[in-house]
């Protein structure tokens, strides 16, 4: 699917819910006249998308019938192109490595028509023919590369597994104009028992509104130019867990306990309603742990969340502990967690929860969510940009140059949010010292 019918799906998907706004303002009286002008607006506009959609889908068909093989530079030497292959699932970010690939190979001189030339070069006409489309729906713009939706997404792709939030099952929504309103239940609602001609009360659950605004993610990744310079599976895997590493580390430190601003994602800690924060059980044994995480299942059932998608988020240190726990005859605790669940439910390990907290340095928190209701805001639009000239300060505080070092600088750019559809869905254990050896005799 191109950019555009992607697009025009996305604005047909916001035209019906303005639609469904105004008969939900409506109730169960007739349209004012107001409304009705603004409803017959709306179903105007449902038609002229419509019409757009079948014309793009009509048109993408016609242009693949007529697809040809990329053609060489005009004027530039004559290129050996790799033969065509036999067609292969590549794994997810390696189309976008390659696309930086062919970024940091031409230098970004020569727009998208050099890149593409690279690709057919380097990677064979089967993944140039595929990638054509793509790399030129890409846009040439002042500081890089704006990267098209299907590349966008291949890079979210590579960081799913590696961000929390993300693999427990937050939904990704899009922002195609970097914000996004929608609403939000605050509260549920509740049926009456009546006689038979008694008037039913009137019942609905309330409601707010959620907004997503895009906030901007940057990582700068050196390359050895010496590696760009082979082309192979391994490279493209290199490249590709290199640009993704820095960004999923930012991701799931600030998708969980970060406070939020004008610039960065409020994380769940802080989304969490105030109901929901829970002190763990000062006395520490097997059943005060059980009733800790207990408790932080029914914060949750008992505001009706619908449980779709629960998980836990801890930290390794917890993890070991409930895995070693042992009740008074020897049995272990939580035998599930071999089989990776916690009272029924998968959990997932990450140094972003921290484990030094509390005065004595050895606290950490426990994290219950239904991830259903987690809304991951994507832009699904990166901006990638290259320089071998530019500088920057590595891990240990010094400062390197890219070209001294004969390395080539990759910047990458995402837009992210993060929002729950439902403050209940989460609930916090704060002050858990839960660490190996907690227990006496444990």
């Amino acid at each position: 699917m191109s950019n555009r019918i992607a697009a025009l799906h996305v604005q047909r998907q916001e035209n019906i819910t303005a639609l469904e706004a105004v008969l939900a303002s409506a109730g169960a009286n007739d349209l004012t006249a107001e409304q009705q002008a603004e409803y017959d607006r709306l179903t105007a506009e449902d038609d002229r998308i419509t019409a757009n959609i079948s014309r793009e889908e009509d048109m993408e068909r016609r242009r693949a019938a007529a697809a040809k093989p990329i053609a060489a530079l005009p004027g530039g030497p004559s290129r050996a192109s790799v033969p065509a292959q036999a067609e292969q699932k590549l794994e997810a970010g390696v189309k976008f490595s390659r696309f930086t690939q062919a970024v940091a190979a031409t230098r970004g001189h020569g727009g998208m028509e050099a890149i593409c030339a690279h690709a057919e070069k380097t990677w064979g006409s089967s993944f140039a023919l595929e990638a054509a489309d793509n790399m030129q729906q890409s846009v040439d713009v002042q500081g890089g590369f704006l990267v098209n939706t299907d590349y966008s997404s291949d890079l979210i792709d590579a960081l799913r597994p590696l961000v929390v939030v993300r693999k427990m099952g937050a939904r990704s929504v899009p922002m195609p104009k970097g914000n996004l309103t929608t609403r939000k239940k605050t509260g549920t609602s509740a049926a009456t028992w009546g006689g038979e001609r008694a008037a039913i009360s009137t019942s609905a659950p309330t409601v707010g509104n959620v907004t997503l605004r895009a906030k901007k993610l940057a990582g700068l990744v050196p390359i050895s130019n010496e590696l760009l310079s082979f082309s192979s599976i391994q490279t493209d895997a290199f490249v590709r867990d290199d640009l993704v590493e820095s960004m999923a580390i930012a991701e799931d430190q600030q998708f969980i306990r970060g406070a939020g601003s004008d610039v960065a994602p409020t994380g769940i800690r802080y989304l969490a309603a105030a109901a929901n924060i829970l002190k763990s059980t000062p006395a520490l044994t097997v059943q005060g742990v059980r009733s800790d995480l207990g408790r932080m299942e029914l914060a949750l059932t008992n505001k009706n969340v619908p449980m779709m998608s629960p998980g836990w988020i801890l930290n390794p240190t917890v993890i070991s502990f409930l895995q070693d726990l042992q009740t008074a005859n020897g049995n272990l605790a939580f035998p599930e967690m071999q089989s990776g669940l916690l009272r029924g439910k998968p959990f997932a390990s990450t140094t972003s929860v921290p484990s030094n907290l509390g005065a004595n340095g050895n606290q950490s928190e426990i994290y219950l969510c239904d991830f259903a209701q987690i809304m991951l805001g994507d832009a699904i639009q990166t901006t990638l940009a290259v320089s071998t000239e530019a500088s920057y300060v590595d891990n240990e505080g010094v400062t390197r140059s890219a070209f001294q070092n004969d390395e080539t600088l990759v910047r990458v750019i995402e837009h992210v949010d993060l929002g729950t559809r439902y403050d209940a869905a989460i609930s916090v254990i704060t002050d858990a010292a839960w660490f190996p050896g907690a227990i006496a005799g444990q």
